[in-house]
């Protein structure tokens, strides 16, 4: 039976600091509608977390470090998510830094905790901390909204992309093609290493050279996660490039038995941690030079 690929309508604006690209199979009547609300909803999400706003919910709560600051439910829920993934990526996921001169920002000491009243809705921060979500919030507003889409406004079939991150729905049947993603080189803007297909699921790519924040110091230049969850993908993606190959892949597998990953490292080489079964099914036409098989117990290098 011959596949399908059926319309979909495309949307396309900036904000979170990044260009947003939606494809969604809906009425043309629809559209605009649509389209305001997910500008609506990612610009809500950039007034509560971007620190590049002197006014925003975030920023107000690092200005009042040491102090008792009250902030809103969605913002509790994007913290409880930030401490759950520094516990699972053994802290090094780190969401709040420490201000000390002259350096700026660094890792605060695991000895400070900011405290949190559900009650009350309110946070603590230590005194001379920040808060620095790393992603999370945009990755979080991807998912939110990917959700909210689908129950709320019935959309069987779409993509969300803002930067690097992407999730995606609705290519579950057997009469639809997957969504297709190229996988950027990062040695050549203008090339492709391959693609990832997906009916359903999420994908983070993350290198550390166009993280104006970031300061790029391990074995990794660019690592892309595939999963269910976009919070996880795009949290683990840039964990790998911060703790390196052999570091990174040893704690994802240890923590994830969802998440595939392929990561270029600076000797231009290819890493693959993932199924067996998953090689040109899901991921199409890489040179993978190493395997790392997670289905294996004792997984090595296979080359």
């Amino acid at each position: 039976m011959e596949r399908i690929t059926q319309y979909l309508h495309p949307f396309h604006f900036q904000t979170l600091e990044s260009t947003i690209e939606m494809l969604l199979h809906c009425e043309e009547k629809d559209s605009t509608l649509i389209n305001k609300q997910a500008m609506d909803w990612f610009r809500s999400v950039e007034k509560r977390f971007s620190t590049n706003l002197a006014d925003s919910e975030i920023s107000l709560l690092n200005a009042l470090a040491g102090e008792n600051c009250l902030v809103s439910t969605t913002m509790l829920e994007v913290l409880f998510l930030a401490e759950a993934y520094q516990a699972i990526t053994d802290g090094n996921y780190f969401p709040l830094l420490q201000k000390s001169a002259p350096m700026g920002l660094e890792k605060a000491p695991a000895t400070l905790e900011w405290e949190v009243d559900p009650a009350m809705k309110s946070i603590k921060l230590p005194n001379h901390t920040n808060i620095d979500l790393r992603g999370i919030e945009k990755s979080w507003s991807i998912k939110r909204l990917a959700e909210y889409m689908q129950k709320n406004m019935s959309l069987e079939q779409g993509l969300i992309l803002a930067g690097g991150d992407i999730t995606v729905w609705g290519r579950g049947s057997q009469k639809l093609d997957p969504w297709v993603i190229g996988i950027q080189n990062p040695w050549n803007a203008n090339a492709k290493l391959g693609a990832i297909a997906m009916s359903e699921g999420s994908l983070s790519t993350y290198s550390p050279f166009e993280d104006k924040m970031s300061t790029p110091g391990s074995d990794i230049v660019q690592c892309t996660v595939a999963g269910q969850d976009m919070v996880e993908c795009q949290v683990w993606a840039r964990i790998l490039c911060t703790l390196g190959v052999e570091e990174g892949l040893a704690l994802l597998a240890k923590r994830t038995s969802d998440c595939e990953a392929v990561v270029h490292s600076t000797n231009q080489e290819m890493h693959y941690f993932g199924r067996e079964a998953s090689l040109n099914r899901r991921w199409l036409d890489m040179h993978i030079d190493h395997y790392y098989f997670q289905d294996v117990v004792s997984w090595g290098i296979y080359d």
